[in-house]
Parts: structure tokens; sequence; C-alpha cells
């Protein structure tokens, strides 16, 4: 086929350009540097002229609304306009994951909005793909906010995905018949994007102090609150922003530096604010600085775990069932009980094996953390377990269980509608 690529020199559209290649299409480039104006329309005729797809990646630099909505409206009506006059037959738009799952768009989100309503409501036949973050957007963040000594970045949890990936899925829709709005793409990771520049800035050798500040309003809201993160109907992309930085370094992936078994217990139960308050922390507070734990998500309950292990917790990870995303306040809640049950359940044992469970059922998911059976075992009329967490539970309809097992162990667990 002849593939237009509106945006081909950017960060998406460079990899879009080079998937289309690969698999033996002709990629035509739309940008500035070859002489075609996607805002004014300079050059858009003669460049369609035969082609039988449009993919438009293309992006402003901008947080204001109006400029966001006035550049994706103009580009997108001037691209379809030459798009029928030229009859190509399919146009593939890329837009971001949750924009509008809040109400209203603001800022930036306004004019993909704007950009998406335009797609919908032309008679050329349109696919539109949602994805989250790219994985580039660490690097993007960490450029533009520098201010002297420091770099402030917004306070945002992501879910980045690699832009090849995004480029291989808009592609493979190129390929096929118009769709309409396709499965959103996420990546397979929660991260929190001040921790992604700062690690982009190490990696890069770039100057600069990280600080994460919150931005106010709705669109500073949008950026904390997960509205931006894969929802449950999400395909996931399998690039995290680890093996990205190693690639776009040349160097290994960093392991995972061991750290004493306080380090962990402290930063647990520092997290969960449990274990009878700051007392007990504060004693078991470590002499170094240990690993962060993930962003509050099912997809990265096996590194919390893995962390755990890391700093000497007996303690396996057990999945059953078909994994699955599940609705944004849900996925949270979910980790926040294992969190919570790690917690609860070393704070009793720490002498015997400890396992955290996610068993995926038809409706629902119930997670749960249980030590085998130890003579340290308190009894039950001494344990009341997932305080912290229960109220969000019960909120999502949800229960709750705490109590010895009957080989004499304790088992705390919820199981959550989703």
């Amino acid at each position: 086929m002849r593939i237009a690529v509106a945006g081909g020199t950017g960060t998406v559209g460079r990899h879009v350009v080079a998937v289309a290649r690969e698999r033996g299409h002709e990629a035509v480039v739309l940008s500035r540097a070859a002489g075609v104006d996607v805002s004014t329309g300079d050059g858009l005729d003669a460049a369609l002229a035969g082609v039988d797809v449009v993919i438009d990646v293309t992006s402003v630099a901008t947080t204001k609304a109006s400029v966001a909505e006035h550049f994706f409206e103009t580009a997108t009506r001037r691209l379809l306009g030459a798009e029928r006059r030229h009859g190509v037959a399919h146009h593939i738009a890329l837009s971001i994951v949750g924009i509008d799952r809040r109400g209203e768009a603001s800022g930036y989100y306004a004019g993909k909005i704007a950009q998406e309503r335009a797609v919908a409501t032309d008679e050329v036949p349109w696919t539109l793909l949602r994805a989250t973050q790219f994985h580039e957007f660490a690097r993007q963040m960490f450029e533009r906010g520098r201010i002297g000594p420091v770099v402030v970045v917004p306070a945002m949890r992501s879910q980045p995905v690699a832009a090849r990936e995004v480029a291989e899925r808009l592609v493979a829709l190129a390929e096929g018949s118009p769709a309409g709005r396709v499965r959103d793409l996420g990546g397979p990771r929660v991260e929190r994007m001040s921790e992604l520049s700062r690690r982009w800035g190490e990696a890069a050798h770039a100057a600069g102090r990280v600080v994460e500040v919150p931005l106010p309003g709705r669109f500073g809201h949008q950026l904390r609150d997960g509205s931006l993160l894969a929802g449950p109907e999400a395909d996931l992309g399998t690039q995290t922003f680890t093996e990205w930085l190693a690639a776009e370094t040349g160097r290994a992936p960093v392991e995972r530096r061991v750290v004493p078994p306080q380090t962990g217990l402290s930063l647990l139960f520092t997290a969960t604010k449990g274990g009878g308050g700051g007392g007990f922390a504060a004693m078991m507070r470590p002499r170094e600085k240990g690993p962060r734990l993930p962003e509050p998500s099912l997809t990265n309950a096996v590194d919390l775990v893995q962390q755990l292990r890391d700093s000497g917790m007996r303690i396996e990870l057990a999945i059953d069932g078909e994994p699955r995303r599940l609705p944004l306040e849900a996925d949270e809640t979910a980790f926040r009980v294992i969190q919570e049950g790690v917690a609860i359940v070393l704070m009793r044992v720490r002498d015997t094996d400890a396992t955290a469970r996610v068993r995926y059922l038809p409706d629902a998911v119930e997670v749960s953390v249980e030590h085998a059976a130890s003579p340290s075992a308190p009894s039950a009329d001494r344990v009341e377990g997932l305080r912290r967490a229960r109220g969000a539970v019960e909120r999502l309809g949800g229960t709750t269980d705490a109590g010895p097992t009957a080989d004499g162990g304790f088992r705390v667990s919820a199981t959550l509608p989703g």
C-alpha cells in the first residue's frame, strides 16, 4: 500500500514510517521538512495522490486548550478534505487513553478530543487508536522542565508504552479495514513520571535534580488521579521502561539492589502506615535507602513481591486464572490489599514462608496473603485484618476476611468485583 504518515518525523511517526517500509509498503512522510504543512494545507494535495491510507500522528507542543483545539481541528479538517479529494479510503488517528474519563477534557487533551470529533463526523472511513504516553515522554518532561539546576516534572501517574509498539499497531490497523474506535493500547507497568524522568536524566548524564510538582486545576488532577491509565479492556505492550532505557543508552538494565531485610519491612510498613503506627516503622528504619515501592496496580504486583524477596522476605506470588485489567479503583485497591496483607502477615510471623495470591474469577478478583503454619501465629481474638483497605473494598461492593487457616497459618483476603 501507499501509506501517508502525518507527523512522520516525530516520536511515533518515525517508527510508523520504519514499520510500514519493513512490511513492504510505500511510506509518504507528511511534514514541513518534506514540504507538507498540515496546518495550512500546503503540499497536501500533491502528497496524497495515489495514497491508500493516512495515519495521523501529528502533535503540537502546548498545554493551552485553545491552541491545541485550533491546531488539531485545523490540521484534521485539512487532512480529511484532501483525502476526500483524492479518494483516500482509510484515515487512522492516534489519540490518548483516558482523556475524557473524568468528564470534560482540558489543556492539550481538549485538542485531542476535538481531533477525535472531527474524524468521527467526517465521511472518510476511519479508525481511532488511543494509547498511553510513550517511554520517550520521560525525556521530554526532563528537557522541558529544566529551570536552572532543578527539573520540574508534573505529578503524574502513567503507564508508558513503547512508541515502536504503537507504530506496529497503527500499521496493522492500516492493513485492515476501517474499524472506528478500537481497543486502547497501554504499557505493561504503572509508573510515576517524576521517577522515570529522574532515571532518564541519570542514564543520559543530564544535570538537574528532578522535583515533582502537582499541577493545579482539572488538567493537573487528570495527571494524578489515574485517569490516564489503561482500562480493563485495553491491550498491553511488552517493553518496560527499564528495557527501553537500556536500549536507548546501550546499557544493561539496572538490577535491583539487594538491601538488608529490615529495609523491606520499614518500606512496607511506612507505605501502609500500619504496624501499630509510627513506632514500629521507626524501630525498623533502615540504615540505607531502599527501593521505592511500585505504583498501586496489579500489573506491578510481581515487582512488589520481588522487592520484598530482594529485601530478605520469604514470600511468593501465585496468580490463578487469566490475568486481566480491572477498573482503575478496583485495580489500585487490590494492590493495596496485597501491600497491607503482607504487612499484617509478616508483622505476626517472620520465621516461615508467605504467599500472596491473585485469583481471577469470571466477574471478580480475589487477592490474599497468607503464611504457613507457625508456632508464633497469634490467636484469632487478637487479630484484625485490612483496617486501611477495608473501606475502599466495601465502597466497591467487595468483602474482606482475616483469620487463622486450618493448618495453623494465618490469611487475609479481599474479593472485589471486576
